[in-house]
């Protein structure tokens, strides 16, 4: 005679992963307070936002062009934090581009973060 269980979970979820994911689930699994990794599972998959974004329209073009101009201003600095470095000088001029620079991506991000719902695709709220 088989005993029944009455279990309010009762169905399997089961997904492989390779030794990397693995090392960094258990990373961020030390890093919280839960008891086991079924609740972190849970409560990581359950209390996120999921969002696809359609990366063949416009968008794509203006992730490319903030990319690029992240680049350059990068580029910029490192040669500014070179030359300071090696001379103990900054110019007045260089901190200037440098703050134009960064306003410049800012406003670009700013633009960009309105757009993009006009690119979702599908979101769900878990």
């Amino acid at each position: 005679m088989s005993k029944l269980v009455n279990r309010k979970n009762d169905c399997t979820v089961h997904f492989m992963v390779n030794e990397e994911d693995m090392r960094e689930l258990n990373r961020r699994f030390a890093m919280t307070n839960f008891k086991s990794k079924r609740e972190f599972y849970r409560d990581s998959i359950f209390k996120n936002r999921i969002i696809s974004i359609d990366l063949s329209s416009e968008f794509r073009k203006e992730l490319r062009e903030l990319s690029s101009l992240i680049s350059r201003n990068s580029a910029n600095l490192n040669q500014i934090a070179k030359a300071a470095n090696s001379t103990g000088i900054i110019y007045k001029d260089d901190i200037e581009s440098i703050k134009k620079a960064l306003q410049g991506e800012l406003l670009f991000l700013s633009e960009l973060r309105e757009k993009v719902s006009d690119y979702i695709i599908n979101e769900v709220i878990c």
